[in-house]
């Protein structure tokens, strides 16, 4: 089988193109990013990233919004759109020898979309049935009011935005929105799968290559501060969300922390699973994990379970998050390694998956991690190498929500 190459090329006006060509593959896939992301949304207007990305698809170049679709699929492609805390993104795969004419028609989306102010009302209402379908889904709910109040207003948002503010945008909120975000200058498309660097570079370059850059400065965020809330709920549940500070996406520690933090609650073998729901049978659901933005992660963990129960359940969440820090096995570290591969040989495998990867790593790195040095990052895992990371970063208790009828008392680790 034939290595896979990376590319990486910045044109003039700033959009960065990168590749990796993995010829044993039938198909390929691109991941167009844009700086228009939940963090440029103004005061009284949250959801508007999402709902000008739900306009720009509709219509663009000489296609309506039937024809583009129909477009796509007579390519054969499959594409989604989503919006992040920092980027509005466009992707899709296909065949490869579709590949080009699909990122004509994303060229076309990008550069030319219709904006048509007929469907302001339509892509308004798709973001708020989207909102609705999570008003009865009180772990999200609780994840979402921690997310707010430890990374604070404006790194903290979450993309869906807010009922009321969707409600008021006006059709020229999304016309400037575009205008000003959708642009070259820290742009970034990458490509992955069966195709020629040449042949997508020469392409960039005239779709892109005449595009002016807008102004793109850095935003000020301010991370939440150390705090307990708890939302009145009349249910016989209560929600639990803990974080704590951790060390984030692409640092030197990043995966020794994801390590340590997938023994403690990633999955059915994890220990908070074991103790909280298996040996205790406290809970119906727990976990814990990293959110990672630019500059800042914290370690997240949830549980949902009954109110009677609640205390008991934090009470011992916590203890095992304290735990950690005595040290890891060697046993587990190995599960997690185990874990870990089967997620890389997937993406491996996956030209969508891998072209979203190095998008990442670029935004987050500026530079694109060849796949043998992330294997060597996960083959040096050790639980000694884990411990030591451990004894010098024990988990500090920053910020937790609860929802449910009624608080619960915080550990004296939390102060």
């Amino acid at each position: 089988m034939q290595p896979s190459r990376i590319d990486t090329h910045t044109m003039e006006n700033g959009l960065v193109v990168l590749g990796e060509t993995m010829p044993w593959l039938h198909t390929a896939a691109f991941s167009m990013l844009f700086p228009a992301g939940a963090i440029r949304d103004p005061q009284g207007q949250l959801g508007l990233a999402t709902v000008a990305c739900e306009v720009v698809e509709r219509g663009c170049g000489e296609n309506d919004s039937r024809q583009f679709l129909e477009a796509v699929e007579l390519l054969g492609a499959s594409t989604t759109n989503s919006v992040s805390t920092y980027h509005t993104s466009f992707s899709g795969s296909c065949i490869s020898e579709q590949l080009y004419p699909l990122l004509q028609l994303y060229g076309d989306l990008s550069r030319h979309p219709h904006l048509p102010e007929a469907e302001l009302e339509p892509s308004k209402l798709v973001a708020m049935q989207e909102l609705y379908s999570q008003q009865d889904d009180l772990g999200q709910l609780t994840l979402r009011r921690l997310r707010k109040l430890y990374f604070g207003e404006t790194l903290g948002r979450w993309p869906d935005g807010e009922l009321e503010d969707i409600e008021g945008l006006q059709y020229q909120n999304i016309v400037d929105f575009y205008r000003r975000h959708y642009s070259p200058q820290q742009m970034i498309l990458s490509v992955a799968g069966n195709f020629q660097w040449e042949t997508v570079l020469k392409l960039a370059e005239e779709i892109w290559g005449d595009w002016q850059p807008t102004d793109h400065s850095v935003l000020p965020f301010q991370l939440g501060e150390v705090d307990y809330q708890h939302e009145q709920h009349d249910s016989q549940q209560t929600h639990i969300a803990l974080a704590a500070p951790t060390v984030p996406f692409g640092q030197d520690d990043y995966f020794l922390a994801r390590c340590a933090i997938g023994i403690l609650g990633d999955g059915m073998s994890s220990r908070l699973f074991q103790e909280v729901r298996e040996k205790r049978g406290l809970c119906y659901t727990v976990f814990a994990g990293i959110h990672s933005v630019k500059d800042a992660a914290c370690i997240t963990a949830y549980a949902g379970t009954t109110s009677a129960r609640a205390q008991e359940t934090l009470d011992t969440m916590v203890a095992e998050m304290e735990r950690l820090s005595e040290g890891v096995s060697e046993d587990e570290v190995r599960r997690l390694k185990i874990q870990i591969r089967t997620g890389l040989m997937s993406q491996q495998e996956s030209c969508r998956s891998r072209a979203g990867a190095l998008a990442g790593d670029w935004f987050y790195l500026g530079r694109v991690r060849t796949q043998d040095e992330i294997n060597q990052l996960v083959e040096d895992l050790t639980a000694q190498r884990v411990n030591r990371y451990l004894a010098e970063n024990p988990i500090q208790l920053k910020s937790a929500v609860t929802v449910g009828p009624a608080p619960l008392e915080m550990p004296r680790a939390f102060a």
